[in-house]
């Protein structure tokens, strides 16, 4: 089977290059068709996966113009703002979190370091996205109960901020399980094909 430059086989990073436009897409489909579920799109998963199973630059391309692109969407579709100070933090949580998957896919795998880094980009976008609001917003008290209350109830006439994270974490693990699961079942077809490219 042909490999992509990262060692990955050319048809998962296919796979999971389809998968993130479809997770583009379902996030603007989510906000628009189901308000009752905040954040119920794996954003960090998209990154951390991309940065995993994409080779070169789209690792980085991909992942980050998806965002991009639904976050323009969203605008369109929902009336949140497309371009400022939070979409950009939260673009530069993304490229970051494309790297840890870079790093990881680096060494050697393990399912322990794959939902590890699943989990810890998840909490790293929810905590960095979470304290720049707290910063930014003075409805927020100053000091560290302002910053919990970002973290955990968030502000009057909103879901809290937890429900944000659990979901996020919830479809963050099921997209990234479905793309090791790809990945898992390219890996057997690839061994089920060896014998029969040695007989030939």
């Amino acid at each position: 089977m042909d490999k992509s430059n990262s060692g990955v086989p050319v048809r998962v990073a296919v796979l999971a290059g389809v998968c993130i436009l479809v997770v583009a897409a379902f996030r603007v489909l989510r906000a628009t068709l189901l308000p009752e579920l905040p954040n119920f799109s794996p954003v960090a998963a998209v990154a951390f996966c991309g940065g995993i199973f994409l080779p070169g630059v789209l690792a980085w391309a991909v992942p980050i113009g998806a965002l991009v692109v639904s976050d323009i969407a969203l605008s369109v579709v929902a009336g949140f703002p497309a371009f400022g100070f939070s979409q950009g933090l939260a673009w530069l949580c993304i490229a970051a979190i494309v790297g840890l998957g870079r790093w990881v896919s680096a060494g050697s795998f393990s399912l322990g370091k794959y939902f590890g880094g699943l989990v810890g980009g998840a909490f790293g976008f929810y905590f960095v996205t979470n304290a720049a609001a707290w910063l930014m917003n003075p409805a927020y008290p100053r000091g560290l109960e302002g910053l919990w209350m970002s973290l955990t109830t968030g502000l009057p006439g909103f879901p809290p901020t937890w429900v944000f994270f659990r979901n996020s974490l919830a479809s963050d693990i099921l997209f990234g399980a479905l793309v090791l699961a790809v990945w898992a079942i390219a890996k057997q077809a690839r061994r089920s094909d060896a014998p029969v490219a040695e007989s030939i």
